[in-house]
């Protein structure tokens, strides 16, 4: 349960890190990179440490069967971030968080179907897509005005809840996967999750340079320092975040983790939102979010 804890908390502090880089004027896209650049570092120092110190080998990568899969995770990563930070801009902190939760019925649903886990409860999944639609349409843009912000709002929230889904049955993909390579040996497990980690955290780290590099002349801007220590935070509560999903996986089926780390992560991040931000919500929204609470409680009947 620690690991689902240290998760729920990380997870939660994305969209809050987001918030402050948004009033603070930092570059977001430079905090992303250094995100990742942060979790490589992190992930992969250690591991040879530990080899030169007299400890095992450090995997290689390139070697494994699941290299493919981390390559394709560090994109859906990238990606997710990129959606969250402008979802949080003009959704806010605590409809964000919504959208990147409600998306634990894809993980459910695909882990069910592809994977032969347990068959979802229908009934809470459906009172999940329902809440989406309540809160995703009955929210009005934040520092937006006119039709088409509005309507930039619904698609930034519907891509954080397809991003964020899809992100997270391919951890579980990739998690399983590992698992029955490495079979009962516990300690190649953890060596290979650690290595896993390190490697999407580098695929994700290449392709934000190349987004950062490539952007538009009007939408570049200095390197700073505060994009460097905003992008050291975000990077070690996303390794956190990271590895202790993964550990979590090997413990827990995705039909009972995914709804109790999201459930975790509704409550703090709306909770965040009001509190540390001063977030209105609308009182049909308020039904949409008690919905979801609901309908996450009711996976655990």
């Amino acid at each position: 349960m620690i690991y689902l804890l240290i998760a729920a908390v990380c997870g939660t502090l994305f969209s809050i890190v987001f918030k402050v880089c948004q009033r603070r004027g930092i570059d977001t896209m430079q905090a992303i990179l250094f995100n990742y650049v942060t979790g490589i570092l992190v992930a992969w120092i250690p591991l040879f440490v530990k080899q030169l110190t007299g400890g095992p080998a450090v995997v290689n990568p390139f070697a494994q069967s699941w290299i493919w899969l981390a390559l394709l995770q560090g994109f859906f990563f990238m990606s997710g971030f990129i959606v969250m930070a402008l979802s949080t801009r003009h959704c806010g902190v605590a409809l964000t968080t919504v959208a990147a939760r409600a998306s634990l019925i894809v993980p459910v649903i695909l882990s069910w179907i592809i994977l032969a886990g347990p068959a979802p409860q229908w009934i809470p999944v459906t009172l999940v897509i329902a809440a989406l639609v309540i809160i995703a349409f009955g929210k009005r843009a934040e520092n937006t005005s006119g039709k088409t912000s509005e309507w930039r709002a619904y698609v930034l929230f519907f891509f954080v809840f397809l991003f964020y889904g899809i992100a997270d049955f391919s951890l579980k993909l990739v998690q399983n996967t590992v698992s029955l390579q490495s079979g009962d040996d516990s300690a190649l497990v953890s060596r290979q999750l650690t290595a896993l980690t390190g490697t999407i955290f580098l695929m994700a780290a290449l392709l934000s340079l190349f987004v950062v590099l490539l952007r538009p002349k009007s939408q570049r801007t200095h390197w700073s320092w505060r994009s460097a220590a905003a992008g050291a935070l975000l990077g070690l509560a996303n390794l956190a975040c990271t590895t202790c999903i993964l550990r979590s996986l090997t413990i827990l089926p995705a039909a009972t983790f995914f709804p109790l780390y999201n459930i975790s992560i509704v409550i703090i991040g709306t909770l965040a939102g009001i509190l540390l931000f001063k977030e209105k919500i609308r009182p049909v929204q308020y039904f949409g979010l008690l919905l979801a609470i609901v309908a996450i409680i009711l996976f655990f009947r």
